[in-house]
């Protein structure tokens, strides 16, 4: 592992102002020089694998902040969620798992306990894709600076069936998927002016497609931070379910998940993850669901429409079989809920 200078941050402020800094005299002559680390379970093994080689690295786990019972919160028809919040006290958060159970089980269900006790919201959000090309120091591919996407031709049993471009990855985040179902949003804060500057992003737009395949996969600037993630509070909030299936229950990655929102019909959500460049909304089944409802008949309808759009390659058309599953279980808890 290349050396590089450690800096830990007392506040929000302090990491904005210092990120500010360094990019204004432009002492960051690479995109990677400067990484932003919380829990630090990706930029570790980033950096272990030698996708990324800083020459300082911004620690933001021990930030002066708000102690674990105060990190999840309720008020003005919010449900606001500190970004250093970790994923073992989503999923413990009684708040969490009455309100947004989809999340709670997301939470709860990624990795090991052991991430789980250090892995953030926050992190889980912005981590990398998880291709193993990508990952690979052996491969030269299209997400870092080659001409080639290996997937195509080479072992593509785990990549995207929905909204791939040149570069065929998927998002790693679980989380993402429920925050998404639930509409969040998400506050970014940067220094500008010699003070913070906040903006606000639908989590509909922090993630994108990116049409480089080098660029980022949010539209989180390099000067920027995740501040808060804010959810609307729901009436129904409990007519919500999460799914997903892995190849083996511990540590490892879902193959395909899918988060349900029912939302008294009025703005339904179905999301799938595991199968795009970011977490991917099912429209069509969302437009179903407002229109018709969740009766059994709508929801075996819902099922074999959820797979339309795919494009499956050599290795991975069973993940079209699995979307369609997933959605009809995810709806079904949904309604039971």
């Amino acid at each position: 592992m290349k050396p590089f200078e450690y800096i830990t941050a007392e506040s929000f402020e302090a990491a904005a102002a210092f990120l500010s800094e360094a990019h204004r005299s432009r002492r960051i002559p690479r995109r990677d020089d400067l990484l932003v680390k919380a829990g630090g379970i990706d930029v570790l093994d980033r950096l272990k694998e030698r996708l990324a080689t800083p020459t300082r690295v911004l620690n933001l786990f021990k930030l002066h902040e708000p102690d674990a019972s105060r990190r999840i919160s309720e008020s003005d028809g919010m449900i606001r969620i500190h970004p250093l919040t970790t994923l073992a006290e989503l999923a413990a958060s009684d708040l969490v798992k009455s309100r947004l159970p989809a999340l709670a089980d997301a939470a709860g269900h990624a990795a090991t306990p052991q991430v789980r006790n250090v892995a953030t919201i926050g992190g889980n959000l912005c981590q990398k894709p998880r291709c193993w090309y990508f990952r690979s120091h052996d491969f030269q591919c299209l997400k870092k600076g080659g001409s080639t996407c290996y997937a195509v031709e080479g072992d593509n049993r785990y990549h995207a069936i929905f909204g791939a471009g040149a570069c065929h990855i998927v998002h790693p985040s679980n989380t993402a998927v429920p925050l998404l179902a639930y509409d969040a949003r998400l506050k970014l804060v940067r220094h500008a002016d010699g003070k913070p500057a906040e903006r606000t992003a639908p989590l509909d737009d922090f993630f994108r497609v990116p049409t480089n395949p080098q660029d980022d996969e949010n539209v989180l600037g390099p000067d920027e931070l995740i501040r808060e993630i804010e959810i609307p509070v729901q009436a129904s909030g409990c007519a919500s379910g999460y799914v997903e299936v892995r190849e083996k229950q511990s540590f490892d990655w879902p193959l395909v998940t899918c988060a349900a929102n029912l939302n008294d019909r009025k703005d339904p959500r179905i999301v799938v993850g595991a199968v795009a460049p970011i977490p991917w909304r099912l429209k069509n089944v969302e437009q179903l669901l407002a229109a018709e409802g969740a009766g059994d008949a709508v929801i075996s309808k819902a099922r074999g429409l959820a797979p339309e759009g795919a494009s499956p390659m050599t290795h991975n058309s069973y993940k079209v079989q699995l979307v369609g599953v997933l959605v009809e279980r995810a709806i079904r808890a949904a309604a039971k809920a």
